[in-house]
């Protein structure tokens, strides 16, 4: 008779797991992809468990990403099948890793560009903002003669 463990720790999950996957995937959401031993790629955005048995199978517990090719991904992997929840609202499956040849992560990269010395305050500048923010909201509120005649004001 099988018995499984459920493993839901990312510390735990990393010990058991390559070390990418068990780091990145287990509790974490993002825009991942398992490329299969069939050659198709399973569109997840989190492993929320692993299920380890007595005989050593490991099944994970995904949530799945919409389905097709996405956005700005390199040629070479336009041909393959992206599979990903099959209908809207069926988001959770089990894979088998035995089946999971890589695991790779989706996203959008756009070059960090620190802002250059011209967008950035002096510590004058600053010194000065932070005044003219501070007496803004000390100010009372000024009437309006509607207000100093007794009408309520329109909020």
């Amino acid at each position: 008779m099988l018995t499984w463990t459920r493993i839901t720790d990312q510390d735990e999950a990393a010990d058991l797991l390559p070390a990418w996957l068990g780091r990145r995937l287990i509790g974490l959401h993002g825009r991942f992809g398992l490329l299969l031993a069939t050659g198709d790629v399973m569109r997840i955005t989190s492993i929320g468990a692993i299920h380890m048995s007595s005989d050593g199978l490991v099944l994970l517990d995904v949530s799945l990403d919409d389905g097709g090719v996405p956005d700005g991904i390199d040629l070479a992997w336009r041909p393959k099948q992206f599979l990903g929840a099959p209908v809207p609202g069926a988001t959770a499956a089990t894979v088998n890793l035995v089946h999971v040849v890589a695991a790779v992560e989706f996203i959008d990269t756009a070059p960090v560009q620190p802002p250059g010395e011209a967008d950035a305050l002096s510590a004058d500048e600053v010194v000065v903002e932070l005044g003219r923010v501070t007496e803004e909201l000390s100010e009372p509120e000024r009437e309006t003669p509607h207000q100093a005649a007794g009408t309520p004001r329109a909020g």
